[in-house]
């Protein structure tokens, strides 16, 4: 990973925009420790294992860039909050990188097809509320489940008994055990509370931390208690805040004031303040989890540069990943190697299966352009591009493709956009935009990938890509468990949306956090969802 200074960032994000409450004093600073796996934090029995050992404050508090929208925990767009109320049937570390039993104890497949799933649950474990949790609230959970990457396969479960069950899926998915590790695709909910009550059943879960619905304040704060019936490690911290800040600086302040123990995403001009303020600790989920990788996307259903492959590849020899990862200030990011890939997800491309080279190259972006002029009959369209620009590290990426395409002689007019909007826009039936700038946690598991290339009613194929060809490999990919035949489908749509630029990756970004110098516990990955489970501050 290429190390990059603070002072290149601010040089190039100039060049970029010219041309287009208290806590005690905190103890010495101490590692963060990771959460333990699901099979050491619960014994068999389902007693929780002992605390950790010294004086810790009873509330932690921490800053989150993200509100969570609701208390549905597959239609919950801040998984932060999702890890802490809710378990998943089978748990991911991100720091092992490896499948560790949770709400499951022990799962496979009972088909040779992949459609059949069986899991032994675990015994012994309550809801917030006292409920015992069995399979009918597996299936319960799993039959509302509003997420798309569960709803394309999933058809329902035959219940053995309280404890064991088979998940039967409409189609097969040798990746669906993967899935089950996401508390977006998989939290389980409590059926008798979400019948009971339509609004708030569905905020019990089985997690360490329950939500203190009567004290949290709508697009404010969210309060928890620590779940003390916890079936595996139950927390030293006894209450657990998320303040919503939407500012970095003003985050920052919080933190530097002691308002907060621990904030989400530090702004890239303030990590040196962080890093030599020796109350503080800068932290990076660089190398934990997946990292989100951020891209442009041309539009491939009514974008103006849907018919002219030249078009779209000058535009992607013309961007620079350095200059992007510079002028966004991401300084632990890694340039992308061309491939449309989780870099820790099996089979992926290397630059010697494209046959068509994408790299950096001006000069030929030049060339390029003269033959998607010829394609276009003499003048190539003003193009529009859109993203959420409202944060800045999305803002900054598009002005540097704006900047880049000017060079090579192609016109680009951004059209500004909040989320909510960039997701309205990236439905089939909407469009209205040329490129996009965007980014997605692309999953350790590869059929994660189908989301962004195969046709669907969501939003996440922001490219709005349509082939029948390619969803047909994909789907054939999915199905199969011959891992020669999955590497070779998935390499062959690698090589192909790389050499016919649709989805033009730039970078694998960083994400990063700071906290008061003694806090331990918090996992911070790459995905920016950091586990606050187990955070603790020494007195």
């Amino acid at each position: 990973m290429k190390k990059r200074t603070i002072i290149a960032a601010a040089l190039a994000l100039a060049m970029t925009l010219t041309a287009c409450g208290g806590a005690a004093a905190p103890a010495a600073p101490a590692a963060p420790a990771a959460a333990p796996s699901s099979e050491a934090a619960a014994p068999a029995s389902g007693e929780a294992a002992a605390p950790a050992e010294g004086n810790y404050v009873d509330h932690i508090v921490v800053a989150i860039d993200t509100m969570p929208t609701n208390f549905e925990p597959s239609g919950n767009d801040a998984p932060v909050l999702n890890r802490l109320v809710y378990d998943e049937l089978i748990n991911y570390d991100k720091v092992k990188k490896e499948l560790q039993p949770a709400l499951a104890t022990a799962w496979e497949w009972v088909s040779e097809d992949a459609t059949v799933l069986h899991l032994d649950l675990r015994e012994g474990v309550t809801f917030h509320n006292g409920n015992p949790f069995t399979a009918e609230d597996v299936a319960y959970s799993l039959d509302t489940n509003v997420n798309a990457n569960i709803a394309n396969y999933y058809d329902h479960c035959d219940i053995k008994g309280d404890y064991s069950v088979d998940i039967v899926l409409k189609s097969a998915n040798a990746d669906f055990v993967n899935l089950l590790t996401n508390t977006l695709y998989a939290g389980i909910k409590d059926k008798e509370s979400c019948e009971a009550d339509a609004d708030n059943g569905s905020a019990i879960g089985t997690g360490p931390w329950k939500l203190d619905l009567a004290n949290t304040i709508p697009g404010d704060t969210i309060e928890l208690l620590v779940n003390a019936d916890y079936w595996g490690e139950v927390p030293v911290t006894s209450q657990l805040t998320l303040r919503y800040i939407s500012s970095a600086s003003s985050r920052l302040l919080a933190l530097q004031n002691k308002e907060v123990h621990a904030m989400m995403a530090v702004g890239e001009t303030d990590v040196p303040a962080v890093q030599a303020d020796p109350n503080l600790e800068f932290v990076s989920g660089a190398g934990v989890g997946p990292a989100k990788y951020y891209y442009l996307a041309f539009n491939m259903t009514n974008g103006a540069a849907k018919d002219n492959l030249y078009l779209r590849q000058a535009i992607a020899r013309a961007i620079n990943n350095e200059d992007v990862i510079l002028a966004v200030g991401d300084m632990e990011a890694e340039a992308s190697d061309g491939a449309f890939w989780g870099y820790d997800t099996p089979f992926r491309a290397s630059a010697s299966d494209f046959q068509v080279d994408l790299s950096y190259n001006v000069e030929e972006a030049k060339a390029l352009v003269e033959k998607a002029k010829e394609e276009a009959g003499g003048t190539l369209p003003e193009l529009h591009i859109t993203g959420n620009t409202e944060k800045s590290i999305n803002m900054n990426h598009i002005l540097i493709i704006q900047e880049a395409c000017r060079q090579i002689g192609i016109d680009v007019v951004i059209d500004e956009s909040d989320g909510a909007g960039v997701n309205a826009k990236t439905k089939f039936d909407a469009g209205g935009y040329d490129m996009i700038q965007y980014n997605v946690p692309l999953e350790t598991w590869p059929s994660g990938v189908n989301r962004m290339l195969v046709y669907s009613t969501g939003s996440n194929n922001r490219a709005l890509f349509q082939s029948e060809e390619i969803s047909a490999m994909l789907e054939e990919a999915t199905s199969t468990s011959d891992d020669a035949r999955r590497e070779e489908l998935y390499k062959q749509v690698q090589v192909y949306v790389h050499d016919n630029a649709i989805y033009v990756p730039a970078y694998y970004g960083s994400r990063n956090g700071a906290q008061l110098a003694g806090v331990e516990g918090i996992v911070w990955s790459n995905d920016g969802y950091p586990e606050f489970t187990y955070a603790r501050y020494a007195q």
